[in-house]
């Protein structure tokens, strides 16, 4: 009974109280351990990110961002990175200077927990239209007291190139002979809607190959061309013609390179390569059209092509043929005259064999001959405004399946292409007006003696085709025209002046693009001039304007532009046709 009390009294309970306090006080500190007290790592904690660009242009530069993240509570040491740009990418380096070093590696000591931190890496990207090009980057480190490594995997980003700010073509012949005369021919153009500077083309020439002739001179040695500025629209050609040697069957692959100057040090832009097979001098197959391999068309005129083959060998072929493809959107192929061959509209291909050529039935030693089509270029330029328009290319190929008996091979074939260039065809209207729109009339019409009558000439020039450099427009005013100093112009466009000690009136325009009057506004200007008829002009039409030209070169072809203008007489107004006799 004692020991019962005991337990039962007011001071046990306390104590058994208490007991049970802390007893819940120690569960309820042992779920928080469980929960909050365990491990503050995480590998899913840490993260590295990598951002750049979904699309861009060859040349263009580019920027890639590499975040990593700390979202434990542990700090991590020793962080150890390694970012690789994309192949052939110019490497920009922290100090702004260019590497060749693709693969850039770079340590943290610590990151601590919570933080997050990013770096850059720039480069200019070089590559084909639609490849695609990737940038990657990894990460190691270690967390805490943890004496083993983590590994992040690599991660990559995509980028597709767009297009080329300058579309190259880059051509060579497919096959010659050794000891054969052979020429590279580079066409190139901006397409961009601004001007490009400090550009060069660096040629790289196979082995066996030595330059002899080009056009234009290069700038440094027999490899480069400088250009200090492209401007939109505008293009050109680079010709290199020597001669190639070799073993048959080597391939002889001719590079480009279009380099330009950034921060003082050229860059690789873009790149282009033509390969040629020295073949077996069995036969032999050339082009010219109009009598020339550097022949430049106009719109509308027709050309004659001359394709001569030979057996060059000692054996006799048999089943040959011939075939002509025809490229290019400025051939108006329903003027084309075959010459007896069959045309394959398919394939844009004209095709002779032993029925329309009986000496493809048995081509002895030595033995050859000529074939010659003719074909009409359009009246005009057509079809989507580009560098495609500008040129036309012939490629014809000579084969035969039908070996000769001592030869180890499957066939005989040789082929020659020809690209000629198409000059621009730009126009210019030359209008004189009584009552012009702008300025109105002033003086009587018609024009009486000793009494001032202005007119109003506008000129207008549109140009469908390649870019116009160095464009003016010139007329001379006789004695007796006076200028009025009067004048306007569509767009900004300069104005047309006067010199006096020449008496001539000059529109001088610079560059006119293609396209112009087409695609965009017609240049356009109009000014005044006077007359005030003398007693020995009553009864004439007196000469107000005369020696009018137009003038300036193909931005392509490099052919000089010279177009001649009407001379204007008082009779010769839009809107008073035949009224100019001076009473």
């Amino acid at each position: 009974m004692a020991f019962l009390d005991t337990i039962n009294s007011p001071q046990s309970n306390r104590v058994l109280k208490i007991l049970i306090l802390v007893a819940i006080l120690l569960f309820i500190a042992a779920i928080l351990i469980f929960w909050f007290g365990g491990s503050s790592f995480s590998e899913r904690s840490v993260t590295l990110q990598l951002e750049g660009p979904e699309r861009a242009f060859s040349g263009d530069e580019v920027t890639y961002t590499v975040t990593y993240s700390n979202n434990t509570r542990t700090d991590l040491q020793d962080l150890k990175f390694r970012f690789v740009y994309p192949e052939n990418s110019i490497v920009i380096d922290a100090e702004g200077n260019f590497s060749e070093n693709t693969t850039v590696t770079f340590e943290i000591e610590k990151l601590d927990a919570g933080k997050s931190e990013t770096k850059e890496f720039k480069a200019f990207l070089v590559g084909d239209k639609g490849s695609v090009l990737y940038g990657k980057v990894d990460m190691t480190y270690r967390a805490g007291g943890i004496n083993s490594s983590f590994e992040k995997k690599p991660i990559t980003v995509a980028t597709t190139i767009i297009g080329m700010p300058v579309p190259l073509t880059l051509s060579a012949p497919p096959t010659a002979v050794a000891g054969q005369e052979i020429t590279y021919t580079l066409d190139y153009r901006n397409e961009t809607e601004n001007d490009i500077s400090d550009l060069r083309f660096r040629f790289a020439y196979p082995e066996g190959f030595t330059p002899k002739r080009f056009t234009p001179q290069p700038s440094e040695g027999n490899t480069t061309w400088n250009v200090a500025t492209l401007r939109k629209g505008s293009g050109a050609r680079i010709s290199i013609t020597g001669t190639i040697t070799g073993n048959e069957r080597d391939n002889r692959t001719v590079v480009m390179t279009l380099q330009r100057k950034v921060n003082n040090t050229y860059i690789n832009y873009e790149k282009a390569e033509a390969a040629t097979l020295i073949s077996s001098p069995l036969l032999n197959v050339r082009t010219v059209v109009n009598g020339s391999r550097d022949f430049t068309a106009s719109p509308g005129e027709f050309l004659t092509y001359t394709i001569t083959y030979r057996n060059n060998s000692t054996y006799t072929f048999s089943g040959l043929n011939l075939l002509a493809a025809l490229e290019g959107e400025m051939y108006d192929l329903t003027t084309l005259d075959p010459a007896g061959g069959f045309f394959d509209d398919s394939r844009k291909t004209i095709i002779w064999n032993s029925g329309s050529v009986p000496k493809f039935s048995s081509l002895g030693p030595q033995q050859g001959g000529n074939i010659e089509f003719r074909v009409r270029l359009k009246s005009g330029f057509s079809g989507t405004l580009g560098s495609k328009n500008f040129f036309v290319k012939t490629t014809a190929t000579l084969i035969t399946q039908d070996i000769p008996t001592g030869l180890d091979a499957d066939e005989v074939s040789t082929q020659d292409s020809l690209i000629t260039k198409i000059s621009t065809e730009p126009t210019i209207s030359q209008r004189m007006y009584y009552q012009h729109v702008s300025f109105g009339s002033s003086g009587p019409m018609p024009p009486v003696v000793g009494q001032k009558t202005k007119f109003t000439v506008t000129w207008q020039i549109t140009n469908p085709g390649n870019t116009v450099n160095n464009a003016v427009v010139k007329a001379t005013l006789p004695s007796g025209i006076s200028w009025e100093n009067v004048t306007t112009t569509l767009s900004n466009l300069p104005l047309p002046t006067f010199d006096q000690n020449k008496s001539q009136v000059i529109w001088n325009l610079g560059n006119i693009p293609y396209g112009t009057g087409v695609t965009g506004e017609k240049y356009e200007a109009s000014f005044q001039i006077s007359i005030t008829p003398s007693a020995t002009q009553r009864g004439q039409s007196p000469t107000l304007m005369r020696l009018g030209t137009f003038s300036g070169t193909d931005s392509f072809t490099q052919q000089n532009i010279v177009i001649n203008l009407d001379d204007l007489t008082t009779g010769d107004t839009v809107d008073r046709s035949g009224e100019g006799t001076v009473q």
